[in-house]
């Protein structure tokens, strides 16, 4: 029998609607969307305290730290200011990204090579409080081994320029994800994904060699528009399985 796929359900863009108008307006409650997201099924929630605060809070964080009923992933720059905070709210995973202020969303993986020692110093102070550590990066070979060697439990691979390209590099991009896929387990890496995974996108992925979790939110919050979170989340869940 087939693997379960962990599904986290990203609740950024939950923020994104409370803080259009500039943070004064109490609604839509975060925490009520995640209780949603984990009752129609979602085993981990997703959140992103980006340096530029556009969406998530520290409030959120630490409300979720001490309310989210499953694991709570933090998305996080490798700065010292983000290490300090994860150390002290600990969530159950703390998965690294780059982030630049100017982006629209996260445009690529984490260079794990260029900052090799930074990003292992971070690894091994936030894993001494049990916090378990994925890198987000692209499907490329060279980044996986650096993330096995700079200590990484998991890796997510990026999958936002696959769901775009369409022909033959839509192929060669599925190819380099299940080779990534294929040598981080061989490393004794978990395998993650994600990034743009709409329902199409999300039922191909389960194709992926040894994929253990996904996480997706601007798609079901967008989806959630016309169906509600709950019943958007459920509908995801079905098709990971």
């Amino acid at each position: 029998m087939k693997n379960k796929i962990r599904l986290g359900v990203n609740v950024d863009h939950v923020a994104t609607l409370r803080q259009v108008r500039g943070g004064k307006t109490t609604y839509p409650d975060i925490l009520e969307m995640v209780l949603a997201s984990v009752k129609a099924g979602a085993d981990q929630i997703t959140i992103h305290l980006r340096e530029d605060r556009r969406h998530i809070q520290l409030q959120d964080l630490k409300l979720l730290s001490e309310k989210c009923p499953v694991d709570l992933n933090l998305e996080m720059a490798v700065t010292q200011k983000m290490v300090q905070l994860a150390n002290k709210y600990k969530p159950e995973w703390c998965c690294f990204v780059p982030e630049k202020r100017q982006e629209l969303t996260t445009e690529g993986g984490l260079d794990v090579i260029k900052n090799k020692k930074n990003i292992q110093k971070a690894i091994q102070k936030l894993q001494a409080r049990g916090v378990e550590i994925s890198l987000f990066i692209a499907p490329d070979l060279n980044q996986v081994k650096a993330a096995f060697e700079v200590g990484a439990d998991a890796i997510e691979l990026h999958t936002g320029h696959w769901v775009l390209y369409q022909g033959a590099r839509k192929l060669k991009e599925w190819d380099r994800l299940k080779k990534a896929a294929t040598r981080a387990y061989h490393l004794g890496l978990r395998v993650h994904a994600g990034h743009g995974l709409d329902y199409t996108h999300a039922k191909k992925i389960t194709q992926l060699p040894f994929l253990k979790e996904v996480n997706i939110g601007h798609f079901l919050v967008c989806e959630s528009l016309k169906s509600g979170l709950q019943s958007s989340v459920k509908k995801m869940v079905q098709v990971l399985k």
